[in-house]
Formats: structure tokens, sequence, C-alpha cells
């Protein structure tokens, strides 16, 4: 059975061959696929050929350059999106990146969230903040001061037990912690000293890139001056002018006009 499907197939495109050649050599269709006539075809074969060349060296230079333009086009928009990103980030900072956590308090580059047991949170900015800690029977305790003194405390009850058991915080997780704080603050300070210049630059780079379009143009008019020198080009139409010829000679021995 599998044989036969296979010789069906094989007939389908042969037959399928024979016609489609029949359609581009019309008259009759020994002319069309015989061997013996094949010098009868050279020349209409050869002209559709020579079109078809230099027709595809058109579409592959218009197509690369049809392509620069839409890469240009997407870099220049990536950049202006990127441009905007950074000024928005700069106007507001927000939280910014997540660097640590021990307990009720979350470090960000910009702030401390603490979230109290009832889900609550607050929000502390960590410009101008000082860190201290101290050492209780139970707990030590993480103080974050404001510029004023004004202390927002947060306890962490000392570690207990072994294992999987254990319970509580070391003395030098905490440490660490306040440390992680107290480096995020110092940050925080010299990125604050420096926000307006940063802000202003910025802003003056997203103003340059709005206003740069050269590499787009230069993409687009060299795509223009492809496609002009494309369908000005003497050996296409020249090239065409042959294949009409050719064509106009099968249609008098055959009094059948061939396709293009």
């Amino acid at each position: 059975m599998a044989y036969v499907i296979v010789v069906l197939f094989a007939a389908a495109l042969a037959g399928w061959a024979v016609h489609a050649r029949a359609r581009r050599f019309p008259g009759s269709l020994a002319l069309a696929v015989l061997p013996r006539h094949a010098e009868d075809r050279r020349p209409l074969a050869q002209a559709r050929a020579n079109v078809r060349s230099l027709e595809q060296i058109a579409r592959s230079e218009e197509s690369g350059a049809r392509a620069e333009v839409t890469r240009q086009e997407q870099k220049r928009e990536e950049d202006l999106r990127a441009a905007a990103r950074r000024v928005a980030a700069l106007e507001k900072p927000g939280r910014g990146k997540r660097l640590d956590a021990l307990g009720e308090l979350t470090l960000h580059e910009h702030v401390l969230v603490k979230r109290g047991a009832n889900g609550a949170t607050r929000t502390l900015h960590l410009a101008d903040r000082r860190v201290r800690i101290d050492s209780g029977d139970s707990a030590y305790y993480l103080y974050v001061l404001e510029a004023d003194g004004t202390p927002e405390r947060t306890k962490y009850p000392r570690r207990t037990g072994e294992g999987e058991a254990a319970t509580g915080f070391t003395e030098d997780r905490v440490r660490d912690f306040a440390d992680a704080v107290q480096g995020a603050v110092a940050k925080e300070n010299t990125f604050r000293a420096t926000l307006p210049e940063q802000l202003k630059q910025a802003q003056h780079d997203r103003e340059l890139l709005e206003q740069d379009t050269e590499a787009v143009d230069r993409a687009r008019k060299r795509y223009a001056e492809i496609q002009a020198r494309n369908k000005a080009n003497p050996r296409l139409a020249e090239a065409r002018t042959e294949l009409d010829a050719a064509r106009m000679e099968w249609r008098r021995h055959t009094g059948r006009m061939p396709p293009p």
C-alpha cells in the first residue's frame, strides 16, 4: 500500500512539473518538455533568468537597507525609553533595589521598610540617618536615628536553641545588617547630594536623543537611494526589454504569448 502511495505521489509530482513547464513555454507539450527543443527554449529561459537575477539582487539590496532603517528606528526608540526611565528614576527614586532584610526591616537602596506584627508598614528614608546597636540580656536593639536624634528601634531576640529548633538572631548577623544599613545611608547621602546635577544631566541627555535623528535619517536616505537606483537600473531595463523580445519571438513561432 505504501509503495502504491509513493508511486501515485511521484506521478502527481511529475504531472505538476510538466504542467508548470507547459505554462511557462506554451504552444505544445513537446516544445515545452522534450530535450530536442532545449535550444528553442533557451533564449526565453535565459532572458527570464537574467531578469530574475537582477531583480533578486535589487530585492536583496532593498531588503538589507529596509532592515537597517528598522534597526535604527528601534534602537532610537529603545534609547529614548531608556533615557526616559533614567529621568523618571531620578525624579522619583522610590525604594530602589532590595539590598537585605532582617526581621521586621527590609533594606532598599533609598529606604528602610519596617513591617509591624499587624502587617502595617513604615518607610524610613535613609538620607542623613545614623545607626546604633545596643545589647540587652535577651535581645539586640537596632536604632535608626534621624538627623535630630529621633530613634526608630527594632528588637532582635538573641538566638536560642540549636539546629532547626534555633530561634532569634546572632550578634554577628545583627551587626552585619547594621553595617549594610550604614553603608546604604552613606551611598544615599552621596546620591542626594549629586541628585540635582544627575537629573539635569539626564534631562539634557534625553533632549539630545530626542533631537538626534542622524542615524535614522542616514538609513532612510540610503534606502531611498537604493530604491531609486534600482528603479532606474539600465541593466534591469535592458534585461526586461530582452525578455519582452524573447516572449514576442516565442509567440511569433507558436501563436502563444508566454508569461514573463
